[in-house]
């Protein structure tokens, strides 16, 4: 593994970019003179795209990790949960877009069923 000094004596345009830089880089977050910096080095180049690799690799093994289950969800959208659970639920939805889409796909098919059992009701009231 190469450390940060070895990267910072290979790159091509001094000075070195800063570990937090070449982070903000490949978040999307680079100023015009770091995209010009990265232009024209490809070491600095090499080390975004193997900050971005490293992400992408935490985000596929901790994805989702501090997330509550599907099956709390679910309870969550049909009012099953104690009080003091659905508000930390709830508080998880606001700071989750992951999650936030997940209950508001529930959500949906939680409504689809109600609408089709409605429908089922007129339709064979006898059943």
């Amino acid at each position: 593994m190469v450390n940060n000094e070895e990267w910072e004596q290979r790159c091509a345009c001094l000075p070195p970019l800063s570990s937090n830089v070449l982070i903000a880089a490949a978040d999307g977050e680079a100023d015009e003179a770091t995209l010009a910096h990265l232009q024209g080095c490809p070491v600095c180049m090499a080390r975004v795209m193997h900050v971005r690799a490293l992400q992408a690799f935490l985000l596929r093994r901790l994805y989702r990790l501090h997330c509550p289950p599907t099956d709390t969800l679910v309870d969550y959208c049909q009012g099953l949960l104690d009080p003091h659970d659905a508000a930390v639920v709830s508080h998880h939805l606001a700071i989750c877009p992951h999650c936030a889409a997940e209950v508001q796909l529930l959500q949906e098919g939680l409504t689809l069923v109600h609408a089709v059992r409605r429908r089922e009701r007129v339709l064979a009231p006898n059943l």
